[in-house]
């Protein structure tokens, strides 16, 4: 059989250009510095002056006692919301009442802005992390129901009804056609989740938390001191690069290993 016989051969993505990557952060570098010049120094550090400040941050009494007690909220916070959504996902992929039960709930959540969440959080839990962990829990749930949903909604039917045929457990096809099939979406979804977590946790400790990082931020303003500031926010993407480049995508590499060709 000829290759015209087996269709298109469809050419695998082009990968990002790291020189191209190299070249936008040094054109945010640019703006950001042209940007602290115009502003002064009262209202922007420099690139430099954030810079410079890491080190005496990081060696403060307060750094470690802060930053471990955000990163203990980031983690329980996302691995809660995305649980939550994924085993509510796979459910209501399952059956359409569910679905519909469910659907005004995430609509009501995905609609609402944080601010409110984290307003009400903060009657009902007080201050502390009971509160942040709440609100990102309840605000990371929905992207990932949502992409689990989809995920199972295009499954093959073919497919589902084999693995009945061979008398698969719930397990069985959770693991070999479901987790494969979800890979991708659940993936892009664990990506969002981790970087809004981020987001949500230093938003919530900036509105209402007694340490953290966004206690630290928020101090930082009110002393008006812009390089320790901007240097929390360089920490702040040193963290989610972290989890982006030495976490989330090894795992969507192995993960998505089910889906290269074979070259038998």
């Amino acid at each position: 059989m000829n290759a015209s016989a087996k269709g298109p051969v469809l050419a695998a993505p082009a990968r990002t250009s790291r020189a191209w990557s190299a070249a936008g952060v040094l054109l945010l570098l640019l703006a950001w510095h042209v940007a602290a010049r115009q502003l002064g120094p009262l209202l922007m550090a420099t690139p430099w002056e954030a810079l410079r400040a890491v080190g005496p941050l990081v060696r403060s009494p307060q750094f470690f006692a802060n930053a471990g007690v955000s990163l203990m909220r980031i983690g329980v916070g996302v691995l809660a919301g995305a649980s939550i959504g994924f085993a509510l996902g796979v459910l209501a992929g399952h059956s359409a009442r569910l679905r519909g039960l469910i659907e005004p709930l995430r609509w009501l959540l995905m609609a609402m802005p944080p601010v409110v969440v984290v307003v009400l959080a903060m009657l009902w839990f007080g201050l502390g992390s009971p509160m942040v962990i709440f609100i990102t829990t309840l605000m990371m749930a929905p992207g990932m129901y949502v992409n689990t949903v989809k995920g199972m909604l295009h499954v093959d039917r073919k497919l589902i009804e084999m693995t009945h045929v061979y008398r698969y457990g719930p397990w069985l096809r959770l693991r070999h056609l479901y987790l494969p099939a979800l890979s991708a979406p659940l993936l892009a979804a664990l990506l969002i989740a981790a970087c809004g977590g981020v987001r949500l946790v230093v938003m919530a400790e900036v509105l209402g938390a007694e340490n953290g990082v966004g206690y630290a931020l928020a101090n930082a303003r009110s002393t008006f001191d812009t390089a320790e500031l901007f240097a929390w926010v360089l920490l702040i993407l040193g963290l989610v690069a972290l989890l982006e480049f030495a976490f989330l995508q090894p795992l969507q590499r192995r993960l998505g290993r089910w889906m290269e060709p074979s070259h038998a």
